[in-house]
């Protein structure tokens, strides 16, 4: 089964990436909820993981509020102030979700502690999360 991958816009000028496959599926750096709510619901998905790659609120600001709705696992930087409670992740580690495998690149310059999530191999094409 492939997997979707679709940019769910927030604010003015930003997007909230959305990947799933069948019926699950995560976001990444949900900076608020409400789009990505509308979006579960319009598609039947049930959220399984938040990816967040840095602490600034317009990637954070919705975390609260999707965790509590889905009970969607979170996933962040561990060395970032964070909406608790998450995993949190460092270079070298890897997550598994939607049958993908994440490995955790530690990348500061736009944050001291900012990660990105990258998978080598996404129905036959590799894919960076960098926030």
């Amino acid at each position: 089964m492939s997997h979707s991958l679709f940019p769910i816009p927030a604010f003015s000028d930003n997007y909230i990436w959305a990947l799933h496959q069948g019926d699950q599926a995560l976001v990444v750096d949900p900076g608020e909820a409400s789009g990505v709510l509308a979006y579960l619901q319009q598609h039947g998905l049930k959220l399984v993981a938040i990816l967040i790659t840095h602490h600034h609120a317009d990637h954070t600001g919705g975390v609260a509020e999707l965790r509590a709705a889905t009970g969607a696992a979170v996933y962040g930087p561990v060395a970032e102030p964070m909406p608790e409670p998450l995993t949190r992740l460092d270079e070298g580690e890897h997550i598994d979700v939607l049958g993908l495998r994440f490995q955790v690149m530690h990348v500061p310059g736009h944050t001291a502690g900012h990660i990105a999530y990258h998978c080598d191999d996404v129905d036959g094409a590799p894919l960076l999360f960098c926030g």
